[in-house]
């Protein structure tokens, strides 16, 4: 491990190094681009300098992108030719927060673990992916990243914070080790959130009246199906496969991997036109539980990472933190928590 205090001239001689060796992507805000007229957009994107790089506000949406595209061309027919998409992948640093490197152990989970064999579209990117750290040492007002465990973290190349007189480097991997050959060397140690602004308990065990509780009528009151949990959450993985025909030539067809939300109408839809959980609460009672209580008996570890996004992104300002809150004093109503 080395650590390292630069001025401004050498932290963005360092960057400028690794930006000739890596597409660097992190959050940056879009002036006037935000939710209301008046406000702005932070939002991951390539940067092209250190300067450009928001390193106090979390972004609206997660970086999940880099790794699962919004929409990726898989293969294509050419008439009665099948042509695989050759992927342009260049190595990748993505600067994260905490409970963000967390979610990549989700989304390896998911597209690496859950199926007979690895994802042949999201393992190359991933293994070209390389982790810098931004640190929070106080937490949003909608995170619950304490509550979660996924506060703190050691699954990191680099980490960098900005200081009066420039930065503060740590580098645990040796091989970014030589874009960094100035700056006088010092004790740096990223500061991490210590405890939520409400923390909440997680249910071990879910009581089957939890099913019909009529929780889930009032969010099917209140939730519009708009999706917007799903597409800010940097652990949601759903897809869907779409044939998409070239306009000039009908013959010539890409097949597209489109996300998808399981909070949106039809997303359940079987063949024979049978489908499932069509009240909206019912749906979100199966993404909230799917969350904090199915991936974690599969995996060992809730899909959730308590970022908070979805609730901030939220028309209807429906959160998770809230209904895992009101589904614990449910359970624990029921003898069912653990």
């Amino acid at each position: 491990m080395k650590v390292l205090r630069l001025d401004g001239e050498q932290a963005e001689g360092a960057f400028h190094r690794i930006a000739n060796d890596y597409t660097v992507i992190a959050p940056q805000k879009r002036a006037g681009r935000g939710r209301y007229s008046d406000s702005d957009l932070v939002t991951y994107e390539k940067v092209e300098s250190l300067c450009e790089i928001e390193l106090s506000s979390r972004t609206y949406f997660s970086a999940k992108s880099v790794l699962f595209p919004i929409r990726e061309a898989m293969f294509s027919f050419k008439g009665d030719t099948l042509q695989e998409t050759p992927a342009d992948i260049k190595p990748t640093i993505v600067f994260l927060r905490s409970c963000d490197i967390h979610a990549l152990g989700v989304l390896d989970a998911m597209f690496l673990e859950h199926g007979a064999q690895e994802d042949c579209y999201y393992l190359p990117r991933r293994e070209k992916m390389t982790c810098f750290l931004l640190e929070c040492p106080q937490p949003f007002d909608e995170c619950f990243c304490v509550s979660m465990g996924t506060n703190r973290t050691q699954d990191y190349a680099v980490f960098l914070r900005q200081e009066a007189q420039g930065y503060a480097v740590q580098i645990l991997d040796d091989k970014f080790q030589q874009y960094f050959p100035h700056g006088a060397e010092e004790r740096v140690e990223p500061r991490f959130a210590r405890k939520d602004p409400a923390p909440i308990s997680i249910p071990g065990r879910v009581d089957i009246s939890l099913f019909t509780d009529t929780l889930w009528e009032e969010y099917s009151q209140r939730c519009i199906a708009c999706g917007r949990c799903n597409t800010s959450c940097p652990t949601c993985s759903c897809f869907t496969i779409q044939n998409i025909p070239d306009s000039d030539d009908p013959r010539n067809v890409t097949r597209q991997r489109i996300w998808s939300s399981c909070q949106i109408k039809h997303f359940s839809r079987l063949a024979g036109n049978h489908e499932f959980r069509i009240p909206k609460g019912q749906r979100m009672r199966y993404k909230v539980l799917h969350k904090i209580y199915d991936f974690t008996k599969t995996f060992g570890f809730p899909m959730c990472v308590g970022c908070g996004r979805c609730e901030e992104v939220c028309p209807e300002y429906i959160g998770m933190r809230k209904c895992i809150e009101r589904i614990a004093m449910i359970c624990s109503d029921n003898k069912g928590l653990e």
